[in-house]
């Protein structure tokens, strides 16, 4: 297998393939696969800061600011360039609707780093679509909209490596079940032959899905779920955040295939998040004006991820206990 990037430390090594997403990390000199990074291998970067879609479970919840100036990108891939292998573009809106989304994709690019994003597929333009084909890979929300199917044919037929973002909630969860037994809940709207995969996000009760905790997913759901992922009949694959994985593993163990692949949560130890307006977090879904650190010429990324208060409260929680999710406590 070919990679384009390696990082290298006296602890471990990462090689990562900036066109198939493949990474590998291993502990080297006798030392054990590492719990913490260095630095982190990808960031979350909320490129946008508002949104006229206003969908109602977005955790980022009523959000109004600027979107994140291209300048400001910029300084983030600068600094982190040597270690960093992905970034998933992101915040409140369609990174494709960035005003600067095309200088972003190619100053990833142009310095060995993977960019990624989701969009709902409202608007998206045959431009958007040519300017996305350098990223590593596009997925589109699972609104069940007509705009859904026509961003999903787009991104297909473009030849781009494409998923479906799919939020499980207590209430879209019989959907799901009948995905991974192999059933087209889309009604032929999708090439399932040529779609990539769907990827199950869990849903958590912030933002707009503040006041719904009814949607979250029950332990009893969570187990059947859990049974079914193991050996799903769909046509394409199969993939879960974080987040869900906790959740998996709180109700069964892991097997040995899926400890070489997932992970729980990875925030403040592999990946991070950058707010429209440059604040420095854990995750995405902690409020950044409580969780989230003001990235300055003195107080770098690289600092902040080395001795920031969130981070290391982050970490210590993850220590204890690794299913946890510290922003729960």
């Amino acid at each position: 297998m070919i990679f384009t990037k390696k990082i290298e430390t006296d602890k471990y090594i990462i090689l990562f393939n900036g066109i198939t997403g493949v990474e590998i990390l291993t502990g080297i000199n006798k030392n054990p696969d590492p719990f913490v990074l260095d630095s982190p291998s990808m960031i979350d970067v909320g490129v946008m800061g508002h949104c006229y879609n206003n969908c109602e479970i977005c955790y980022q919840g009523n959000l109004n600011i600027p979107n994140m100036k291209l300048e400001d990108f910029k300084s983030i891939i600068d600094q982190c360039k040597g270690h960093l292998n992905q970034v998933a573009l992101g915040g409140k809106g369609d990174p494709n609707k960035h005003e600067n989304f095309k200088e972003i994709l190619e100053y990833c690019r142009e310095n060995n780093v993977a960019p990624n994003y989701t969009t709902s597929g409202i608007y998206l333009t045959d431009e958007e679509v040519e300017v996305s084909k350098i990223c590593g890979a596009v997925a589109v929300s699972a609104y069940d909209k007509d705009f859904t199917y026509s961003a999903l044919d787009k991104f297909i037929n473009s030849g781009m490596k494409t998923n479906i973002h799919f939020v499980l909630t207590s209430e879209s969860f019989p959907l799901a079940i009948k995905i991974l037994k192999g059933e087209d809940i889309w009604d032929r709207k999708v090439d399932l032959d040529k779609l990539n995969a769907v990827v199950f996000l869990l849903f958590k009760p912030q933002g707009n899905g503040k006041d719904k905790k009814y949607l979250c997913l029950r332990k009893d759901q969570i187990k059947e779920f859990s049974e079914l992922i193991l050996s799903p009949k769909s046509k394409f694959k199969i993939g879960c955040d974080s987040c869900l994985i906790n959740k998996i593993s709180q109700v069964r163990q892991l097997s040995e295939q899926e400890k070489t692949c997932v992970d729980t949560c990875e925030a403040s130890r592999m990946s991070c998040y950058i707010s429209p307006d440059m604040k420095f977090l854990p995750c995405s879904f902690g409020n950044k004006d409580i969780y989230g650190t003001q990235i300055t010429k003195n107080d770098t990324i690289q600092k902040i991820w080395d001795h920031g208060v969130p981070f290391k409260m982050f970490r210590n929680i993850l220590h204890k206990n690794p299913m946890s999710c510290p922003y729960e406590l």
